[in-house]
């Protein structure tokens, strides 16, 4: 790009600094966070002939009194759990605790609270089996805080568990402001709507494939590679896009195809060591990734329009907005990566 040094419209001048006030509040505000957390946690209810089996699913570094933290009540009485075990998955994110409890054939089961309630970002998961069979399938979060099922109800439709995690994944690119970095870095050589939303859809295309692989744990990758990568990927994305040059090829495409495939190994950590059954992984992987698309489509429909408008109507402004953008994306993807080898 090519940035003219002369002086600028009053107007031009306003928008612009507002623009990069807006960025670097962007800025400050995501600096705290470590960018990729999605704080899940699962519980696993298992109604057998013998009783009651439990599994409790947590991030490494979380499971020192994981059995205390299950507030689970059978036909209005809490459940009293007898022996543990506990294995650490093979990519050190998660452990497994295995107990059980002398609850035979309750007519109803009740979670009143999730695994870490004090954390108001944190999200239980809660799969019930009866005899082998998955019968309920929910997510507790601060809004949905408790869980109950009852033996004469029937066993949850596919239709509502796919909405369940519809809503999952776009509350997940929401709460992962380096994959909104990201794909607002994308944005900021401006175009037209279509040429952004085929971006966008490469993005989507490539991050599916991995997601998938991970998910199904057909390919798995450690987060210590990951999550610095997908940093990596973001500083790319904004040295490439200040150093662009007006009629240049625009490979943003090709760029949200490759990166892609990293960013897709991270979506599947919010899901991969949950364990999401395998009856219902198609529906809840495929529901959680149209969830992220519509969540990467809401960006765009925020975003893309306003920087086109601007960079119509005040070229300045857009250009100053541009480097100020370019700038952000560039300072929080090395704070990130810095973060995460440290």
């Amino acid at each position: 790009m090519n940035f003219p040094l002369t002086p600028a419209p009053r107007g031009d001048s306003f928008v612009g600094l507002r623009l990069i006030f807006g960025f670097m509040l962007l800025l400050s505000l995501a600096l705290p966070s470590l960018a990729h957390d999605p704080r899940y946690s699962s519980v696993i209810l298992r109604l057998e002939a013998t009783g009651l089996r439990i599994s409790l699913v947590a991030p490494v570094g979380k499971e020192a009194g994981l059995r205390t933290r299950l507030a689970l009540e059978a036909d209005g009485k809490s459940v009293i759990t007898e022996g543990e075990s506990q294995i650490q998955d093979a990519n050190n994110r998660t452990v497994l605790l295995d107990t059980s409890a002398a609850v035979l054939s309750p007519k109803q089961l009740t979670l009143t609270k999730r695994l870490f309630p004090e954390d108001p970002q944190s999200r239980t998961i809660v799969l019930l089996y009866s005899d082998g069979k998955l019968v309920q399938e929910t997510v507790l979060d601060a809004a949905h805080p408790s869980f109950s099922w009852e033996a004469t109800q029937a066993p949850e439709s596919k239709l509502s568990v796919a909405r369940r995690f519809v809503l999952e994944g776009i509350s997940h690119i929401f709460a992962g402001p380096d994959h909104i970095l990201f794909v607002v870095g994308l944005l900021l050589l401006g175009g037209t709507l279509r040429q952004l939303l085929k971006i966008v859809t490469a993005f989507t295309l490539a991050h599916s494939v991995t997601l998938c692989l991970a998910a199904t744990k057909t390919v798995m990758l450690s987060p210590s590679i990951v999550e610095p990568l997908i940093a990596l990927s973001i500083v790319a994305v904004g040295v490439d896009t200040l150093l662009a040059k007006p009629g240049e090829r625009d490979f943003r495409a090709l760029i949200a195809l490759g990166f892609g495939l990293i960013h897709g190994f991270g979506f599947a950590g919010a899901l991969a060591e949950v364990g999401l059954p395998k009856e219902a992984l198609g529906i809840s992987l495929g529901a959680f990734n149209v969830g992220v698309e519509l969540g990467q489509l809401t960006i765009v429909l925020a975003v893309a329009p306003a920087l086109i408008l601007l960079q119509k109507h005040h070229p300045r402004a857009g250009r100053r907005a541009t480097i100020a953008g370019c700038v952000t994306v560039i300072l929080l993807g090395a704070f990130w990566f810095l973060q995460r080898i440290g």
